[in-house]
């Protein structure tokens, strides 16, 4: 009885040993594998990335449908007192300045998004004492913040 005992202690030992090896292979080639994986992910990540970083964005458009981190509308007007002009929208996910040129009679309109979504914008200014130009706008603003004029 001895020696059947003895022999089921070493086939345990050896399959033990096997199954460690066979383990420790496995291991080895899930790390090795997740690592190829997880280098893979970040190249792809990378390339997605790149397609929407600042520089492929432009600064400032005028242009309808067109993407960028400013949308600019440029126009001419003047009053007594210079220029006027004003708007409502409906939420605040839009940003308006306004740069005039006093020798020119220039306006410089700059919209910047805020937050992501959607607005649609009365806006207007002064051609003169007496008229009001209306320019009925709509804007799509991403999550990175950049604006399109898409009416």
């Amino acid at each position: 009885m001895k020696k059947t005992n003895r022999t089921t202690k070493v086939i345990a030992t050896v399959m033990a040993v096997v199954i460690a090896i066979s383990t420790l292979c496995v291991i080895t080639a899930v790390s090795a594998n997740a690592a190829s994986y997880e280098g893979s992910a970040q190249a792809h990540a990378a390339e997605k990335m790149g397609v929407m970083t600042t520089t492929s964005v432009p600064a400032v458009t005028t242009k309808l449908n067109k993407t960028a981190k400013a949308y600019k509308y440029v126009c001419t007007g003047q009053t007594k007192k210079g220029y006027d002009w004003d708007y409502t929208a409906s939420n605040s996910n839009v940003k308006v300045t306004c740069k005039y040129d006093f020798k020119t009679h220039t306006y410089t309109f700059k919209f910047t998004g805020t937050a992501k979504g959607s607005t649609t914008m009365n806006f207007k200014y002064r051609l003169n004492d007496k008229t009001w130009v209306k320019v009925p706008m709509t804007f799509k603003i991403d999550a990175q913040k950049n604006i399109t004029r898409v009416a």
